[in-house]
């Protein structure tokens, strides 16, 4: 119970610095905390490439979770040996919601406030969703993670995708959380089961993890 009363304050203080931020900036990469786009697109290509290489099906369903303004569906719609998944966006921010509604209006219907799918999908994937923190306990940081990607693998038929900024110990600096990348692999496939993890092409730092179900 107390650890769920201090998930819900750390997102209280999420909820405020994206408002905030999105309110800046505008949708745009810096409205959600990133350096650039070259780097957003970068981390989106290699969760969607993954993605790819483990099911080729024509119609894979994806859920974006802490989609922000959206930018994942605009690169979607933009490449073409992407444009076979079905997009679901979610986002605990009701501001960024209505931000991709009103960018996407006839494909609004596609995008929820919360924390996980509305319906169960191939995959859930989540693209800086976990970097911005504001804390500097890591502990805590690590279990809201594990209780986020705990409650969308109930939903995921296939597995998990993501992306970590990763240094030599899991640490908080400047209010972003880094993961220790042979730490998170072994407590992921603790819970969850046999977890893979790549470098991130062109962002240093970066690593994309695969959490497949058997």
């Amino acid at each position: 119970m107390l650890r769920k009363v201090m998930y819900a304050a750390l997102e209280r203080k999420l909820k405020r610095a994206y408002e905030d931020r999105l309110a800046a900036f505008g949708p745009a990469p810096k409205g959600v905390f990133w350096r650039n786009q070259s780097t957003q697109i970068a981390r989106f290509d290699a969760l969607l490439d993954l993605i790819t290489t483990m099911t080729p099906a024509a119609n894979t369903s994806i859920a974006d979770i802490g989609c922000g303004y959206g930018a994942m569906l605009e690169f979607l719609q933009k490449t073409p040996r992407y444009q076979r998944f079905h997009y679901t966006g979610v986002d605990i921010n009701r501001a960024m919601v209505n931000s991709c509604k009103e960018r996407f209006p006839a494909q609004k219907q596609l995008f929820f406030v919360g924390k996980q799918p509305p319906l169960p999908v191939d995959f859930c994937v989540f693209s800086g969703t976990f970097n911005l923190c504001n804390t500097m306990d890591t502990s805590l940081w690590h279990d809201y993670i594990f209780a986020n990607l705990q409650s969308c693998w109930q939903l995921s038929r296939y597995g998990l995708v993501l992306n970590l900024l990763c240094a030599p110990q899991t640490q908080i600096k400047n209010q972003i959380f880094y993961a220790e990348r042979q730490t998170f692999i072994a407590n992921a496939s603790r819970v969850f089961g046999p977890t893979h993890a790549c470098s991130t092409p062109h962002v240093t730092g970066d690593v994309t993890f695969l959490i497949a179900k058997s």
